[in-house]
């Protein structure tokens, strides 16, 4: 698909959104597509959406259209849109930008110099207040202009300019830099760094390790009927090569102050905001003894798809990187950069003598989406971070997506055509299977008829809607990362009890849970208070529905919501539809009383005392939904079959697995652990058995494959390889 093809598809595939929405228009669910996709790719987390336009009081006109902010690196994301569609000139020049970027630059100098009088219960009063009371906390403002038109002064990153002394980073993501990214096998746009142009030569290195076509422990993609064998990279095999480096404290500062947490591999974003941006120790030795520092700290390990180096009299260096990525050290790479921000005059804080130790791997392109996860999972391991943090690669998800390509939906309304609900994995995967096709071939219409896009779920949709199902809105309301966390540690303690729950029921629970908030999504875009604020739509579906299943579990305790009625229908009936309305007009009233305890709603939302309050508070539960409840026993077979359904499947998995690994490898695995006399009599038999397999014939029972793989598990953690040469 060119990008021609791409744009004249995205902006028909708007127009068909808006119209099926019937409440939105094309420029917003333009708005609402990109900000998802930089999203996915790690430009920012939660998007707000809060349009405002005016006058300043210089009298310079002033917009924006939604904001967020990175708690990670501290830096503040707005956004302005600027949508041609397909009947207005496609491209925009330098004068075109300098104007949307002047808008969002008053409308900021404004927020900050002056209260602007929006009414309280207002996104827009809450942003104003932000920038207002505390934009002296903000490390960046990075500005964001969205288009559907062509950049035809093709520059990504316009030159910095400043505000209230704080540094703004200017970018326009104009339709081929959108295609660019959703083309891209990761999702998420290249960071390269040229050392020449940070004005030093290079980096100091050795080069360590050299490898091709070794195994790695990594999951080899699932095939689909759809998907033809080229599409899929069959062996878990990859090319390596890494470097020990030397990295000028400076030059690490200046990385993090110019690309934020962008160069930190997910892993390790979700685990820096979940314990603060600066560690004292790294701090203390900063300012006091910057010539230890290569002494005390571990380093920093990284990867990259590329990497030019150049030999110079001085030894290796490293002259160019691109796509780098921090998986273990963003503690120390973001605290650098926080003491040298933070410091006051009489510091004198000197990190010129400053170096940091990293270890850096080149992966291929194609294989570092895949690989990066596991090597921030190993390299973190030994260090006391949350084993949710690698929840990315939980065998949860694999399971939730084969279901979710396995399993049909009722066909409804006359559809002559087997669809199914689309789980995303990984990062990019449903815009990636789109960008096969041409726009308009019957391979898209079949691709999309078969995966429509309303019925795509991601990851942090899918914990979105079992942390609400679990009731905990007020983490729900703290944002992606707080969400997954929570949601991750679950999950793990469920599976490790066991993983049977995770059936077919569950899945359709799941979807019916999905198709329960889109609805509340559209209740409440109905709402006059929707149209008039365009405010907390979030928070209110979050906590109404969190409201309804407390009620339930608690007045209603040998009921439930009939999920199966509404996977069956693909929709709510009228009498849960009713019940969500009501329910939502009273959220809002609620969460934006004058008298709640916190002046902030999105930070009242957040807060667990925000949650107390309302299940202490009377709620209009009505009683024609509630006659609409089945007993508990009435899914106890439906259940009970899935449950039996999964035991079998896992049964079967184990076996494939002990016998896909091969006699060499059990061989291996019972020698290393007879060597050390880790193995109990009946680990050494079974483990005896699985090596011989392939002599004798003989199979492991399920309970016995089970004890095998449980004792090469345990045998892992011990310390042996998780692969053999």
């Amino acid at each position: 698909m060119t990008v021609e093809e791409y744009r004249e598809q995205l902006l028909e595939d708007m127009a068909v959104a808006a119209a099926a929405d019937g409440s939105s228009t094309p420029d917003k669910e333009f708005l609402y597509y990109v900000t998802d996709i930089l999203a996915t790719g790690e430009e920012f987390d939660d998007f707000i959406e809060c349009h405002q336009e005016g006058i300043s009081h210089k009298r310079a006109n002033m917009e924006i259209d939604g904001y967020a902010f990175d708690d990670t690196d501290g830096s503040c994301c707005v956004f302005i849109l600027d949508y041609h569609g397909p009947f207005e000139n496609d491209s925009i020049n330098a004068k075109d930008i300098d104007i949307k970027f002047n808008l969002i630059r008053h409308f900021i100098e404004e927020a900050i110099k002056y209260k602007m009088g929006f009414e309280e219960s207002s996104q827009e009063y809450e942003f104003n207040m932000l920038l207002h009371e505390k934009a002296a906390g903000i490390t960046k403002f990075r500005f964001y202009i969205l288009t559907d038109a062509y950049n035809r002064q093709r520059v990504k990153n316009i030159k910095d300019i400043e505000i209230s002394g704080i540094n703004v980073e200017r970018n326009v993501w104009d339709i081929t830099r959108i295609f660019d990214i959703i083309s891209s096998t990761t999702q998420k746009e290249s960071v390269e760094i040229v050392f020449d142009k940070m004005g030093i030569n290079g980096i100091s290195c050795v080069k360590a390790v050299e490898y091709e076509n070794v195994k790695a422990d990594i999951e080899v993609p699932i095939r689909y009927e759809e998907e033809s064998p080229e599409e899929i990279i069959p062996e878990n095999i990859i090319t390596y090569t890494s470097y020990l480096a030397v990295v000028p404290g400076q030059i690490l500062n200046d990385l993090y102050l110019e690309f934020g947490s962008r160069l930190l591999e997910g892993n390790v974003r979700s685990f820096l905001s979940a314990r603060g941006k600066v560690n004292k120790s790294i701090q203390n030795t900063i300012k006091n003894y910057p010539e230890m520092f290569f002494a005390y700290n571990n380093g920093i390990a990284a990867t990259a798809t590329e990497i030019d180096t150049e030999m110079t009299q001085e030894g290796l260096i490293i002259k160019r990187i691109k796509d780098l990525q921090i998986v273990n050290g963003g503690q120390t790479t973001a605290s650098i950069a926080y003491t040298l921000l933070t410091q006051r005059k009489d510091d004198n804080i000197d990190i010129s003598k400053l170096y940091v130790p990293m270890k850096i791997s080149v992966l291929e392109h194609s294989m570092s989406e895949r690989i990066i996860p596991k090597i921030s999972e190993y390299s973190n391991s030994q260090n006391k971070v949350d084993a949710s943090d690698f929840f990315s690669n939980h065998p949860f998800h694999i399971r939730m997506e084969e279901y979710s390509r396995k399993t049909p939906a009722p066909a409804v309304q006359g559809n002559q055509y087997q669809q199914y609900w689309y789980y995303e994995r990984a990062k990019g995967q449903y815009n990636q299977g789109k960008m096969k096709f041409k726009p308009k071939s019957s391979q898209m219409k079949q691709y999309e008829m078969r995966y429509p896009a309303s019925q795509v779920i991601k990851l942090v949709d899918l914990a979105k809607y079992m942390e609400i199902y679990n009731c905990v809105p007020h983490i729900v309301s703290k944002g992606k990362q707080a969400l997954v966390r929570a949601f991750s540690n679950e999950i793990k303690k469920q599976w490790d009890k066991s993983d049977e729950v995770f059936n077919v029921y569950y899945f359709k629970r799941v979807i019916s849970l999905a198709i329960i908030f889109k609805a509340t999504d559209e209740i409440i875009r109905q709402k006059v208070w929707w149209k008039e604020k365009h405010s907390y739509k979030a928070n209110v579906i979050a906590y109404a529905m969190s409201i309804l299943f407390d009620y339930i579990q608690k007045n209603c305790k040998d009921y439930t919501l009939d999920f199966i009625k509404i996977w069956s229908q693909q929709s709510i009936y009228q009498e849960l539809w009713q019940q969500m309305a009501v329910l939502c007009d009273e959220v809002y009233e609620y969460i934006t009383e004058p008298s709640r305890m916190v002046e902030n709603v999105t930070e009242w939302c957040k807060r667990e005392l925000c949650w107390e309050k309302a299940q202490d508070r009377k709620w209009s539960i009505q009683d024609a939904f509630i006659k609409t409840l089945i007993l508990v026993s009435e899914i106890k077979d439906i259940q009970k079959d899935a449950k039996a359904g999964r035991k079998i499947a896992n049964e079967v998995d184990d076996l494939k697995y002990i016998i896909s690994a091969g006699e060499s490898y059990w061989k291996q695995v019972y020698e290393w652990g007879k060597e050390r006399k880790l193995l109990t009599d009946m680990e050494d038999s079974l483990l005896k058995m699985a090596r011989n397999i392939s002599i004798t014939g003989k199979v492991p029972s399920d309970r016995q494959a089970k004890v095998i793989i449980r004792t090469k598990d345990r045998l892992i953690e011990d310390g042996m390889p998780l692969t053999f040469s």
